[in-house]
């Protein structure tokens, strides 16, 4: 005796496509928001960009504004903050929530001003990196500490005054 063939799979409805689309492409589109990083710019390649805006562009079209979080020369305070979190990683390549904190306060910096990830996940695993936020005036410079490295760069404050979306430890 045979098997009998299997049905063959149907596809979604158009409206049962058109929930599936509702629900999936926010959350696409807010996972690539949050994994793009922001430009950084040499003061050498900040020069020539400006140049290049110089050029008038073909009739009917406009030429993009350059961002405004985009500096020639990084800050005092990002400065600050990379030094002190390289001077970490180098004692602790995948450094603790704690060891953040205590770090940035060394360094001057105000606990209520700092926002750190978790370096553990739920299941009690280390995190692959720790996310770190610091509060300076109308700027928050964002680390991402990794596998020994740092990565900085500087954003606008977030309307609601803070660097992070979402909840953070304090």
């Amino acid at each position: 005796m045979t098997a009998p063939a299997p049905a063959p799979l149907r596809r979604p409805s158009g409206r049962r496509r058109a929930g599936l689309a509702a629900l999936v492409l926010p959350l696409v589109l807010g996972m690539a928001a949050c994994s793009t990083p922001a430009p950084r710019v040499s003061p050498s390649a900040a020069g020539s960009a400006g140049a290049a805006s110089e050029t008038p562009a073909p009739e009917g079209q406009a030429i993009p504004a350059a961002p405004a979080a985009v500096t020639a020369a990084p800050s005092a305070v990002s400065q600050s903050v990379t030094a002190a979190l390289q001077a970490l990683v180098v004692s602790s390549p995948q450094p603790s929530t704690a060891q953040v904190r205590e770090s940035l306060a060394a360094a001057g910096f105000a606990p209520a001003a700092v926002e750190v990830s978790a370096s553990r996940t739920p299941t009690g695993l280390a995190a692959d990196a720790v996310e770190v936020g610091v509060l300076d005036d109308n700027e928050c410079v964002m680390a991402q500490l990794r596998s020994g490295t740092v990565a900085t760069s500087v954003l606008p404050v977030l309307p609601n005054g803070r660097c992070f979306v979402g909840s953070v430890q304090r």
